[in-house]
């Protein structure tokens, strides 16, 4: 009887780290899915584009009315874009993949300058 208890006893063990492992997996899985998000609202903001819609920083895109016409507005725009490269064939050829690389590359290293360099009126409030 007690080897069964004893054998028991293990597989609750056993299933209490799986479901605890699953769960560990699962935020894992999360957290990078939220970081993925996050760097890709912060190349939409390089851009200008969420300025573009009319959106600042705060603004609730999914609660206020307000707000969800200027989600509705960007989503249209990157709608629009999806479907041009999708129709044109030479937008997705490697050779024009490598100009967006190289563009996006340049746009980057301009954004890292920037905020490396402090601007004129960052000095001037420093002095």
């Amino acid at each position: 009887m007690t080897k069964l208890n004893r054998l028991q006893s293990l597989k609750s063990q056993l299933t209490t780290h799986q479901k605890n492992s699953d769960h560990t997996a699962g935020i894992i899985d999360r957290r990078a899915r939220v970081r993925l998000l996050i760097q890709m609202g912060g190349l939409l903001n390089m851009i200008g584009l969420p300025q573009l819609c009319g959106i600042g920083d705060g603004d609730n895109l999914q609660q206020d009315l307000e707000g969800k016409d200027k989600a509705a507005t960007l989503l249209g725009m990157l709608v629009h874009l999806n479907e041009t490269l999708s129709v044109t064939p030479l937008a997705l050829d490697p050779n024009a993949l490598e100009d967006f690389k190289q563009r996006g590359v340049r746009l980057m290293k301009n954004h890292e300058t920037k905020k490396l360099r402090p601007s004129s009126a960052q000095k001037n409030e420093q002095n």
